[in-house]
């Protein structure tokens, strides 16, 4: 594929952080074919937008799907969304690695993921252990680059209303004015800012794997991003 027909690949297109990657690849000239995978039906946002309903427990039987150039993996759960904590890691762990296998045979060269502040395989809290393993499996997969996102508390208008990350967002917005230096990257994070991070990093494509906290994602955001 030219420099001038990228495709992106899109997971979690319905989600808080994908409805927003969504959007603005859709009006991004620098992609012609955007791709979204999904358990159900949805109208394309733009003529370029092809969505597919696959089964994500028989990703191989949709191989075709993951022909493209960049993938961007916003899939999260909850573990009471989710039912247990096998469910939770079959969303949040299985399915963006077994999407990065398929799209790296198809020749995708660069993969961008939403992981989390904290993020670390030796956790001893099982959240973060296992976020800290999708992103150390990933590195193993070869992608020309990698980007992984770690946000902080994720803020936005969702779908679904949580009743902790609603409480947990007031109580970061009231302790902002202390949480500087070493401590910015617990501010939250807006979803649409890292949303519109993520697709400018992916323009840039950097080689290698690349960690952007928190606070270098607003950062960023605040740099580069109008």
């Amino acid at each position: 594929m030219t420099e001038h027909a990228r495709t992106a690949l899109l997971l979690g297109s319905t989600g808080l952080v994908g409805g927003h990657v969504l959007q603005l690849l859709a009006k991004d000239d620098r992609w012609s074919r955007v791709v979204t995978l999904g358990r159900r039906a949805m109208e394309p946002v733009a003529q370029k937008h092809v969505h597919h309903v696959i089964d994500f427990d028989n990703m191989d039987g949709h191989a075709e799907h993951f022909a493209c150039d960049d993938v961007f993996c916003c899939l999260g759960t909850t573990i009471k969304k989710a039912g247990s904590k096998e469910a939770f890691r079959r969303v949040d762990f299985d399915y963006p690695v077994e999407a990065a296998h398929l799209a790296h045979a198809q020749g995708a060269a660069q993969y961008l993921l939403v992981s989390s502040l904290g993020a670390n395989s030796k956790s001893r809290f099982f959240y973060n252990r296992l976020k800290g393993e999708v992103e150390q499996t990933l590195r193993g997969t070869g992608f020309a680059s990698l980007g992984i996102f770690r946000p902080s508390l994720l803020t936005g208008d969702r779908e679904e209303y949580r009743r902790s990350e609603a409480i947990s967002a007031v109580g970061l917005n009231l302790a902002k004015p202390l949480l500087f230096g070493p401590f910015r990257k617990y501010r939250a994070t807006p979803a649409n800012t890292l949303a519109r991070v993520m697709v400018d990093v992916a323009a840039d494509s950097p080689t290698g794997a690349t960690v952007y906290e928190a606070d270098n994602i607003m950062a960023r955001a605040q740099e580069r991003l109008p």
